[in-house]
């Protein structure tokens, strides 16, 4: 599943499997209550994800040496607010849930996303792919990739989450175009002015029924 392959090597990353059917809040019920506050009027289903998916985070940070009692709160859009410190990001999706830090004196910031591997309905694509992204969509089909659409919206989404915290605008699918490379690495091109950067470099990996996108500027 999730492996360091992914991540900088000064990334540390934590993930847990659960069951698809049954919400657990096992990890919700162990956040410090202002981190549970944030999601208290939430279904079950979404109390499970958001507390396993803090419990990753916090295993993460422990993994890095950080003391990690503080809470994690959410900033703008959700962002998380990592310690001073520390960037990373966190993903959950049906039966799967992740987390990955690093320092930021080696890694400015990151994007991870997972999604189920199945492809996306058919009337979706036209809203995620830019035209030019489109022939190498049936490239990666011709490959095996046969969730390459999936892969593409993951890719985007782990962009996104590594573009918010350092500039605190919105990225549109149409303001990137992704490269997306058969040796499990994708390069996110940005279209819009100004950026920081001119572009975000990425892994991709499909495995055990997910696709999983991680994205650094280090």
């Amino acid at each position: 599943m999730l492996n360091s392959s992914l991540f900088p090597d000064a990334a540390r990353f934590c993930y847990v499997i659960t069951d698809r059917e049954r919400p657990d809040l096992q990890n919700y019920h162990g956040l410090h209550p202002l981190e549970q506050a944030l999601v208290s009027h939430s279904v079950d289903v979404r109390k499970a994800e958001f507390g396993d998916a803090r419990w990753c985070a916090h295993q993460a940070l422990r993994d890095l040496g950080e003391w990690d009692n503080e809470p994690i709160l959410r900033g703008e859009r959700g962002m998380p607010l990592w310690p001073r410190d520390i960037t990373g990001s966190m993903t959950h999706t049906e039966g799967f849930r992740a987390a990955v830090v690093a320092p930021r004196t080696h890694v400015r910031s990151m994007g991870l996303d997972a999604e189920p591997a199945d492809p996306l309905p058919r009337e979706v694509i036209g809203s995620i792919a830019r035209p030019g992204e489109m022939p190498q969509l049936e490239r990666l089909r011709n490959e095996g990739i046969e969730c390459a659409d999936r892969l593409l919206f993951c890719a985007k989404e782990a962009t996104y989450k590594a573009w918010f915290p350092m500039t605190h605008r919105w990225l549109g699918f149409e303001d990137a175009e992704i490269d997306i490379r058969s040796d499990g690495s994708f390069v996110s091109y940005l279209l819009v002015r100004p950026t920081p950067v001119p572009f975000i470099s990425g892994r991709w990996m499909v495995d055990d029924g997910y696709v999983i996108a991680a994205t650094a500027v280090t």
